[in-house]
């Protein structure tokens, strides 16, 4: 989920998202509801490595925001909803998503996301491989954590807000996976 580079998409209308394979992504809905919290869609975008395209992820917020600290430093209701473009091996999967946290993290919030990281990685391993066409949600509440669904099956529930504000910073952090992801998720605005 965490390793891959996008092809850049318009967000103003969201649509269905023609990927470098051919195929045709289902478009990312307008609005979301997690635990009877509205959220809008603030941005999507597709993640591509070496020309092929892995999963299109998409970022809801109570609000649109475009600046990645406003999205980061704000403990509010947040999804982000990951649809995969191709069958993915969970095992292989964790290595990118570690790769990606140690980037954007210091070992100090590398430290103090430990356990929680660990019951995550314990969740995606439990997927073993995923096929494509199925959805990923990470569905933040303050107070409660980062709910974790496979095709809308609720697989756990990661406790706090530094775990998934650590886990955001792999698309939205100084060093994210892929720039163009990053600046799509934003809502296709300038990200710095």
């Amino acid at each position: 989920m965490a390793a891959l580079t996008a092809a850049a998409l318009s967000v103003a209308v969201p649509g269905s998202v023609e990927a470098a394979t051919g195929d045709t992504v289902s478009p990312a809905r307008n609005n979301a509801h997690a635990e009877g919290v509205a959220l809008v869609l603030n941005g999507v975008g597709v993640r591509n490595f070496l020309f092929l395209d892995f999963y299109q992820a998409a970022l809801y917020l109570p609000r649109r925001l475009t600046h990645p600290d406003a999205v980061l430093n704000t403990d509010m209701p947040r999804r982000v909803r990951i649809t995969l473009l191709h069958d993915v091996s969970a095992e292989r999967d964790v290595d990118f998503l570690l790769g990606g946290l140690k980037e954007n993290n210091s070992a100090e919030e590398m430290a103090v996301i430990q356990a929680p990281l660990e019951q995550f990685l314990r969740l995606l391993r439990a997927m073993g491989t995923v096929p494509r066409g199925s959805v990923v949600m990470l569905d933040y509440r303050p107070g409660t954590g980062t709910r974790v669904l496979l095709d809308n099956q609720l697989l756990g529930t990661v406790p706090g807000a530094a775990f998934n504000r650590s886990v955001l910073k792999i698309w939205l952090g100084a060093r994210p996976v892929q720039n163009s992801l990053k600046r799509d998720l934003l809502g296709g605005m300038q990200a710095i």
